[in-house]
């Protein structure tokens, strides 16, 4: 049973053999999209960290070289070093030119590769500001200058400034000039190619590199025959952009300047990627060697619970590979004949994980079993996964553990199972959750047992 599942592995002749998202079709919906475009564009492939950008645009990447699309990625996280964005964009096309020229005249590509380097150093040097040069007046003998003096030392910083501008738009330009006779050399005459400019990491980027990176794409590669395509978190962006500019800045109309198209990375459905993991960590493997009358179901509880659990809090891909390793590990830490209360155990991973605060006051006794239960009933969709068979062995497992102070757990259904003013419904359900309590014989050290799993789990740093 391995603790942690492998990089996805993405074949070349066929990226999306391991697609277990079922991520080909947006591949090939935007696929299509960037053929079609006449114009310079700029798409945000948009997900939250942990939802397997990376992995998609890496698939994707692969599957738009397969279609001889001249395609470059550049993780801007692993280039946040650099003192200038623009060093870093132009250096990654420099590395992947005899890639992405495969289907082109290479040598006209390194050509014109060479000419836009050269016009973009003379983009890259630094003027020395106006406002530097005006502070040097300041250190001379002001009785000395005459007024007619200062005023023609303003006018040649005017002129000098407004000559600098003139030539930097001319260098500019040119530069777009050289970059889009580029992309035009990896294409071949009979069909029109973009060349596509893959960034990707941008929201884990320092917020003035983000932004830097922004800019820099769509003032210096705003060319015909160029796309760029950021995977970003938009909302985290928008939290590295305000750190810049400020709280009060409008984040999407500043990100509009930049982005043409936002394609949301759509969610999997539900309960796909935990049935991925549990066969990458050997679950099932392990579970169905488990056979006794009390252990039989524990792999069909540990996925529908998870299954459940991972759409009430909303966890990422990551979080959920995070949950899958901590019950990996627990499953390492516990004899085959011994019962793993799966149940029981995915909640207080899951809790552990996404709501730490929570999890921390129930292992200390500073909630209640009535106190949880609320909890879980105040998520949206919490009352219909309690109200479920599994839902009722978990508020069992809740309000019978030792932990928890309760000293006869019982005696509350047993009042609304005798109640005249409870519904139909409700007595059965009271009924049935004293049957489990009666069946399934819930140690009140459960908790204890559990959580010492869960938090020697956690000392492994995964």
């Amino acid at each position: 049973m391995i603790l942690k599942h492998r990089e996805v592995a993405i074949v070349e002749g066929a990226p999306f053999t391991n697609d277990v998202l079922n991520r080909k079709e947006s591949a090939e919906t935007l696929t299509e999209l960037i053929i079609s475009a006449n114009d310079p564009l700029v798409i945000c492939i948009d997900a939250p960290w942990g939802q397997g950008k990376t992995t998609f645009l890496r698939m994707w990447e692969q599957h738009l070289k397969n279609n001889h699309i001249p395609t470059i990625y550049f993780n801007a996280w692993e280039n946040d070093f650099t003192d200038d964005a623009l060093v870093s964009l132009i250096g990654e096309i420099g590395s992947a030119i005899d890639d992405v020229s495969k289907n082109g005249d290479q040598s006209k590509a390194h050509e014109y590769l060479e000419k836009a380097k050269n016009i973009g150093v003379g983009l890259l040097k630094r003027s020395i500001p106006v406002a530097a040069k005006i502070a040097t007046a300041g250190a001379l003998d002001l009785d000395k200058i005459t007024e007619q003096a200062l005023a023609s030392f303003a006018e040649t910083i005017a002129r000098e400034q407004l000559e600098k501008y003139e030539k930097a738009k001319k260098t500019l330009t040119t530069f777009r000039c050289a970059l889009s006779d580029l992309a035009k050399s990896f294409s071949s005459e009979e069909e029109r190619k973009p060349l596509v400019f893959i960034i990707d990491e941008l929201d884990r980027c320092r917020p003035s590199f983000s932004i830097e990176v922004l800019e820099k794409a769509k003032h210096f590669f705003n060319v015909e025959n160029i796309i760029f395509v950021l995977g970003a978190d938009k909302d985290q962006l928008g939290h590295s952009i305000k750190a810049v500019y400020g709280n009060d800045l409008n984040v999407n109309g500043y990100l509009r300047r930049f982005i043409d198209l936002d394609y949301v990375l759509p969610s999997p459905d539900k309960g796909l990627f935990v049935k991925v993991l549990f066969k990458k960590h050997s679950f099932n493997e392990y579970f169905s060697s488990k056979t006794g009358s009390e252990t039989r179901y524990e792999g069909e509880q540990a996925l529908e619970m998870f299954t459940e659990l991972f759409e009430l809090y909303n966890l990422t891909l990551r979080e959920q590979e995070h949950c899958c390793s901590l019950l990996s590990l627990s499953i390492r830490t516990t004899p085959d004949n011994y019962k793993l209360h799966p149940l029981f155990l995915c909640f207080l991973i899951v809790l552990k994980i996404k709501d730490p605060g929570t999890y921390k006051k129930l292992i200390n006794e500073e909630l209640s079993p009535d106190q949880i239960l609320e909890y879980l009933t105040a998520l949206p969709g919490g009352r219909e996964l309690l109200d479920t068979t599994y839902g009722m062995v978990l508020e069992a497992y809740v309000i019978s553990s030792k932990s928890l102070r309760n000293d006869d757990f019982s005696t509350k259904y047993k009042g609304i199972k005798n109640s005249e003013e409870a519904t139909e419904q409700e007595k059965q359900r009271a009924g049935r959750i004293l049957e489990i309590l009666c069946d399934f014989h819930c140690n009140r050290n459960t908790l204890g047992y559990l959580v010492n799993k869960i938090e020697i789990s956690s000392r492994f740093r995964l």
